[in-house]
C-alpha cells in the first residue's frame, strides 16, 4: 500500500458537478485540494440534463461559463407541463435573463472537472475510494484503489463526500439512508429525430409516473421517465423493450412524436432515486451534492443545487480551515454549512414535496394544469420557481394558492 507523505487541506471524493465546483471554489481560496473519482472523464451519467437559468451566475463565479457556452448548449426558455388528461400549460423564464440550457452530462461534467484542475486542484481519475482513515471518531483521510489496482492512503484536514446517491463516504459514516416513502426508478434514453422539440423543456404527468424531455438540439432529445419500484419489474433483462413499451402505453402522445425517431443509445436505469442524510457533517468530514440528500428530480434543479450548495460549503470550509486545524475542532465551524444549506433549500424541498403530491394524484394534476393554462402569469411564476430565480416560498404562500384556486 502506497502512502502519501503530504497532507492535503481537503480531499473531495467525487468529481461530478458538486465535487468539481467545491474544488474550484476552494482553489480560489488557495486551499490544497485533491479530487478522487472512480470514473475516467468524460463519462456518462443518467440525468434529465436540463440546467436552470440560476446556474449561470455560479458557473461565472467558478470561471466555467465560457467553456460551457463554447459547447453551444441547447437553450431552454421555460417549461411545458402536460397533465394526465392532456391539458398543457407553458411557463417561460424572464426574457432579460440568460436562458437555462440542456447539455449532455458527459460534456458538462468534463468541463467542470477540467476547470477545477485548471485552478490547481490535483485530480486523480479511475481511483476508487474504498474506505476512510480514522483516529477514533475523527476522519483523517481515505483509502483508495488506483487504475492498476494499487492501493493508496491519503490524509487531509477534511474529507468531503461528493460521490452521489450511493456515497461511500456517507455510507462509511452511517449517515445515508433510503427515503422513508419515495422509492422510484428512472429510465433514460436518447432519441434522434423527435418531432416537436423547441426551446422549452417538457414534463408529462401520467402513466403511473412522469416523463421528462430535455431538447439537446432541434432534433435530439433526452427522454427520461420515473416510475415506482413495483412498476419496474418487467424491465428485468430487457430495458430497451421496457423503455419502448412504457412510452407507447403510458405516454401515447409522446410515442407519436417518436414514430420517425431513432433510439441512438442503450437506455439506462438508475434507482431507487431518493436518499436522505441524517447529518451533513461529522468530525473531519462533510457531504455535498447528492451525497447530502437526493429527491425525485421533478423540477430539474439538481445541477444548480449542486453548484450553489458547493459554493456555500466552500465559504464555510475555507473560513473554518483558516481558524482551526483538524478533527473535532472543525466540527462546530462546519455546522454553519449544514444550517446554511438547509436554509437555502428548505422552501425548495417543500415545493418539491408539494409537487410530488400533485403528481401522484391525477385529479389534482389535471385541476392544477387547467387553472395554470388559464393564468399564464401563474404558470410563469411556477416555472420561475423551478428555474431557481423566483423564491420557492411564493408558491407556498396563501396568495399564490388563492390565485390558483380562483383561476
Amino acid at each position: 500500500m502506497r502512502g502519501d507523505a503530504s497532507r492535503r487541506d481537503v480531499i473531495i471524493v467525487g468529481g461530478g458537478p458538486a465535487g468539481s465546483a467545491l474544488a474550484a471554489f476552494l482553489r480560489q481560496r488557495e486551499c490544497d485540494v485533491l479530487v478522487l473519482d472512480a470514473a475516467r472523464f468524460p463519462r456518462d451519467k443518467v440525468c434529465g440534463e436540463a440546467v436552470s437559468p440560476a446556474a449561470w451566475p455560479l458557473l461565472d463565479a467558478m470561471g466555467a461559463a465560457p467553456e460551457i457556452e463554447a459547447r453551444r448548449p441547447h437553450p431552454l426558455r421555460g417549461m411545458r407541463l402536460t397533465s394526465p388528461d392532456g391539458t398543457s400549460f407553458q411557463g417561460s423564464f424572464p426574457p432579460q435573463n440568460r436562458p437555462g440550457f440542456a447539455l449532455r452530462r458527459r460534456d458538462l461534467d468534463a468541463v467542470l472537472l477540467r476547470r477545477a484542475r485548471t485552478l490547481g486542484a490535483e485530480v486523480r481519475e479511475r481511483t476508487r475510494v474504498t474506505g476512510l482513515l480514522r483516529r477514533g471518531d475523527v476522519v483523517e483521510g481515505v483509502e483508495a484503489e488506483g487504475p492498476d489496482g494499487e492501493l493508496h492512503r491519503w490524509t487531509a484536514r477534511l474529507v468531503v463526500g461528493a460521490d452521489g446517491r450511493q456515497s461511500v463516504v456517507a455510507s462509511r459514516l452511517r449517515l445515508r439512508r433510503p427515503h422513508a416513502r419515495l422509492c422510484r426508478f428512472a429510465v433514460r434514453g436518447y432519441w434522434e429525430g423527435m418531432q416537436g422539440l423547441g426551446h422549452h423543456g417538457e414534463m408529462h404527468v401520467g402513466g403511473g409516473g412522469y416523463c421528462g424531455i430535455a431538447p439537446l438540439s432541434p432534433t435530439l432529445a433526452n427522454v427520461a421517465f420515473v416510475l415506482p419500484r413495483h412498476e419496474m419489474a418487467e424491465a428485468a433483462g430487457n430495458v430497451e423493450g421496457f423503455f419502448r413499451r412504457a412510452l407507447r402505453c403510458r405516454w401515447p402522445r409522446l410515442a407519436e412524436r417518436l414514430d420517425r425517431a431513432c433510439l441512438v443509445d442503450r437506455p439506462r436505469v438508475i434507482g431507487p432515486l431518493a436518499v436522505e442524510a441524517r447529518a451533513l457533517v461529522a468530525p473531519g468530514a462533510l457531504l455535498v451534492g447528492d451525497a447530502a440528500g437526493f429527491y425525485d428530480p421533478f423540477t430539474g434543479e439538481g445541477i444548480t443545487l449542486a453548484l450553489r450548495t458547493s459554493q456555500i460549503a466552500a465559504s464555510v470550509v475555507g473560513e473554518a480551515l483558516a481558524r482551526v486545524d483538524v478533527g473535532e475542532g472543525l466540527l462546530a465551524p462546519l455546522r454553519a454549512y449544514e444550517h446554511a444549506r438547509r436554509a437555502a433549500t428548505r422552501d425548495k424541498f417543500r415545493f418539491n414535496r408539494l409537487l410530488q403530491i400533485v403528481v401522484g394524484c391525477p385529479d389534482a394534476a389535471n385541476f392544477m394544469a387547467r387553472r395554470l393554462a388559464r393564468r399564464p402569469d401563474l404558470a410563469d411564476q411556477l416555472v420561475g420557481i423551478a428555474g431557481d430565480f423566483v423564491p420557492a416560498g411564493m408558491a407556498l404562500g396563501p396568495r399564490f394558492l388563492w390565485d390558483l384556486l380562483m383561476a
